[in-house]
């Protein structure tokens, strides 16, 4: 892929969430008749940030306007005929709306108006075969957040840990290159060596993913250690990190191939079908990689470790993403 093409991609994956958010919403509005109504609910911050969107977009990449406009209109398509009903309203939540009915927003995008009351809806904009990113949290509160049952002491001493394997990839690091660890990368730095993972030599680049490694292994155990004494607390634990944090709120997904032009495809899951499948929880075998696989039936969750933006701090965070197999094994996301 060309360097044109690498700036595109960056700009697509910038600006698409938003873009696409509110031209679902917008085509819903249209299809129930309130879309006077609809723009009114709109933050005006919101709409100033969708129009200087729009402009890059129309200058840069015209291209990926009218396959958002596309993709928009199937989603609305499928997502009607799955309510089998048209909503009276409905709402981007964004970043200006946190709070509904005094109840967390959790996942949520959109909140649509149906006859038996208020339907949070979750969209995601994905490549096809790829992982579906649920959930980001930072690393020094991961179990405390999502697995309350697990004592604190096995938090506080998860942190520990972390802060002792960083010490000794940071002392790799600089031994590599010849340097004193003073215990900070200061001296990397003024050296002109990169902060960022993508910038290291291949051996640099291996003493930090066996740094990864490491703190996936000591989650694996954490986590395996969890379940076995106590499954069902494990498995109320598993929604908000699959992007089903209510038993509201639909996860609604659009898989593209969007540089090769094929036909995009929608999938629908809701906590009513994840419910069925919670049960067959478990922890696949470690693979000395820089994540945790969990299989619950048909879904699979992959918790991956992976630094914020520079390798230099400790402030790494823990991205959770799904794949979900259909009815006949075939893996669709």
């Amino acid at each position: 892929m060309n360097r044109e093409w690498i700036k595109k991609e960056a700009l697509f994956n910038e600006v698409k969430g938003s873009l696409f958010e509110y031209l679902v919403a917008k085509e819903l509005s249209v299809r129930g008749h309130f879309e006077l109504s609809f723009h009114n609910s709109l933050d005006k911050n919101y709409l100033h940030i969708l129009s200087q969107q729009d402009r890059m977009v129309r200058q840069f990449y015209p291209q990926m306007l009218s396959f958002l406009l596309d993709s928009s209109k199937e989603v609305v398509n499928y997502l009607l005929s799955y309510l089998n009903e048209v909503p009276v309203s409905s709402k981007v939540v964004g970043k200006f709306s946190q709070q509904l009915q005094g109840g967390e927003l959790h996942e949520a995008d959109l909140i649509l108006g149906l006859k038996e009351g208020a339907l949070l809806v979750s969209l995601k904009l994905n490549k096809k075969s790829s992982y579906v990113n649920t959930k980001s949290g930072g690393i020094k509160s991961f179990f405390t957040q999502y697995f309350s049952f697990i004592p604190s002491k096995i938090q506080e001493d998860f942190n520990h840990f972390v802060d002792l394997e960083f010490n000794r990839m940071a002392f790799e690091l600089h031994a590599f290159h010849d340097l004193d660890y003073p215990g900070h990368f200061h001296h990397w730095v003024s050296k002109g060596l990169s902060e960022l993972p993508g910038d290291l030599c291949a051996e640099s680049r291996k003493i930090l993913k066996a740094y990864y490694g490491r703190i996936a292994e000591k989650m694996h155990h954490i986590l395996s250690e969890a379940l076995s004494q106590n499954k069902v607390l494990f498995q109320h634990s598993l929604p908000p990190l699959l992007g089903l944090g209510r038993e509201d709120i639909l996860q609604v997904i659009f898989f593209h191939d969007f540089l090769d032009g094929q036909r995009g495809e929608v999938k629908i899951h809701s906590m009513k079908e994840l419910s069925t499948e919670l049960s067959k929880v478990k922890i696949l075998d470690f693979g000395n990689i820089s994540s945790v696989e969990v299989e619950i039936g048909r879904w699979s969750l992959q918790i991956r470790v992976k630094p914020m933006n520079k390798f230099t701090t400790t402030a790494i965070k823990i991205n959770c993403s799904i794949r979900v197999r259909d009815s006949i094994g075939m893996s669709y996301s």
